[in-house]
């Protein structure tokens, strides 16, 4: 169908709603996205080290005057708490709005409530996150890509794992999902409605993480082709752009003058184009300052090391380290897959704006991420999930190709038809995913909970605690408002550390490390729990020491 517009025909789509077979679908998708997510939920020992920080952001929106006041004694409020955070709000307040619904129903101590609250807001929004995959699919290819690709990023292991445990990943890919569904729907039937509605979602994203607003990239990019090159009257191209902005606008800008800048994120320091003029750029050691970045980078992840890598190209590493981590990310099987798909699909890419949208997503995120690799001095698998999310509907497009293509080659394969052949690629893909990918959660650390509750029943205010791993004195109350803290004369000291000769797994962020060595060893330090608690106490994982009177 067309509409004259502005003198010009436009073509406009029929709208397409939902039917039976898309409900199935969506059904089948719900399942296998809830069956995955309760058994790693179900199967966690303990949540990512990221996860106390935000359980005490939730507490805090709550409970905004149990933390200690400002220095003038005036108690604090949410407003303050939002504006001092390290972090949006977003993915807090969602944790918070779960933990509510959690106290009717569940009786488990505030640390371990909240801490499952984290984690199941991540995994609620990882399983929601089926519908807007399955749309993006849907309206660039067909049903069973739409339902191959939102599987496919289902069951993936390093996206499953992150958007089960008590992180962002999950709300945030949930909203920008959706904003890319609006995206690829507003450039396929445009109107300013449309990429009004596109700009809100984006908007929304970066109230979860602030590389969020990078979504409007992919629209504006389109919008501006479109109306350079006269595809759409220029007028209607500007409006079209202007209530994309103004979408965005209306959700970021007060967020942004509530903290009178883009982030209060550590890394927003590193967008500063300028830096430090005494180091160059993409040469040589880290800027001032990354160095502490590096030591606090999440794991699994590439990060620089000034004495292994010292004369190399710092950009050249930041490529080799974002293709590694990106490729774990998408399982290594993906990207050549997607790969695959654009060029069997060139033609195709030539003509759909929506393929343009992911297109540009795809560059502008890889760009931002080799950036912050070269300025940061690390990039996590972590930070790329939104890739792959995107690798995911290219990759799901080349299936039915990947399968003609080997009907071609292959006469056996050719008498089951490209449909089952596909079916059964897609298949062989989630079957050799999901061994890894539903391997339990943390149990090497479950023995930092179990310590911080046998602290909990013997430690005082007028004690202190020097826990570098964080857990246990999250689990012994500590910390549920405040970070580390302890009285300026302590009668007790005790010390959590793990066993050096017991294989644990790798940390990362332990400055308090160190410090807790040094105590552990003096002649007053005294070993008074171990766990596990039925093995002699040279082979256990974790002990706490005390110091001070018996």
């Amino acid at each position: 169908m067309s509409s004259t517009v502005g003198g010009r025909l436009e073509a406009v789509e029929r709208p397409r709603t939902l039917f039976g077979p898309d409900y199935l679908r969506l059904a089948v998708l719900a399942l296998v996205a809830v069956a995955a997510h309760g058994w790693l939920v179900g199967h966690t020992a303990l949540t990512a080290r990221d996860s106390l920080g935000f359980a005490r952001l939730a507490l805090c929106f709550e409970n905004p005057s149990a933390a200690p006041p400002f220095e003038n004694g005036r108690p604090k409020n949410t407003l303050d708490h939002i504006r001092e955070a390290e972090q949006p709000p977003g993915y807090p307040l969602a944790v918070w709005a779960v933990d509510v619904a959690l106290r009717s129903v569940s009786s488990r101590p505030t640390p371990d409530r909240v801490l499952l609250a984290a984690q199941l807001a991540n995994a609620l929004a990882a399983v929601l996150l089926v519908i807007p995959t399955y749309l993006i699919g849907r309206m660039l290819f067909t049903r069973n890509v739409g339902f191959a690709a939102a599987l496919l990023f289902q069951v993936l292991p390093v996206p499953l794992r992150i958007t089960s445990d008590g992180l962002t990943e999950g709300v945030y890919l949930l909203a920008t999902g959706v904003a890319i569904m609006l995206a690829v729907r507003a450039v396929r039937r445009p109107g300013i409605g449309a990429f009004l509605l596109c700009g809100v979602a984006t908007g929304a994203s970066y109230l979860v993480r602030p590389e969020g607003l990078l979504v409007a990239a992919g629209p504006a990019a389109v919008v501006l082709y479109m109306g350079i090159s006269r595809l759409w009257p220029r007028d209607a191209a500007f409006g079209r752009f202007v209530a994309l902005l103004i979408g965005v606008l209306l959700v970021s800008v007060p967020y942004m003058a509530l903290i009178g800048k883009f982030t209060n994120k550590p890394t927003g320091t590193y967008l500063n184009p300028v830096g430090d003029p005494s180091v160059p750029l993409f040469k040589g050691g880290l800027p001032v300052g990354a160095q502490r970045a590096v030591t606090g980078a999440p794991l699994f992840a590439e990060w620089w090391n000034n004495e292994r890598d010292a004369g190399r190209s710092r950009l050249l590493w930041a490529f080799q380290a974002v293709f590694k981590e990106a490729s774990k990310s998408a399982n290594y099987v993906v990207w050549p897959l997607a790969l695959f798909a654009v060029l069997a699909l060139r033609r195709k890419f030539a003509t759909e704006p929506g393929l343009w949208v992911l297109s540009v997503l795809v560059g502008c995120n890889l760009a931002l991420l080799v950036y912050l690799a070269a300025r940061v001095g690390y990039v996590s698998e972590r930070h790329t999930v939104l890739l792959t999310m995107l690798a995911c509907q290219l990759a799901a497009g080349g299936l039915p190709l990947l399968a003609a293509a080997l009907g071609q080659l292959l006469p056996r394969v050719e008498r089951l038809g490209v449909r089952i052949t596909a079916a059964s690629l897609l298949v062989a893909l989630v079957a050799s995913a999901l061994p890894f990918a539903l391997k339990p959660m943390h149990p090497q650390r479950e023995g930092h909970k179990r310590a911080g509750l046998w602290i909990a029943s013997h430690i005082t205010d007028n004690d202190a605690m020097i826990d570098p791993y964080n857990w246990a004195e999250w689990y012994a109350g500590r910390t549920l408002y405040r970070t580390s803290w302890n009285p300026p004369k302590s009668k007790n000291n005790y010390v959590v550390l793990e066993n050096e000769l017991v294989k644990t797994g790798p940390h990362s962020r332990l400055p308090v490390l160190p410090e807790a060595q040094r105590l552990s060893k003096q002649s007053d330090s005294r070993i008074v729990y171990h766990w596990p608690e039925n093995v002699p106490q040279k082979d256990a994982v974790i002990y706490v020491y005390k110091l001070g009177p018996d």
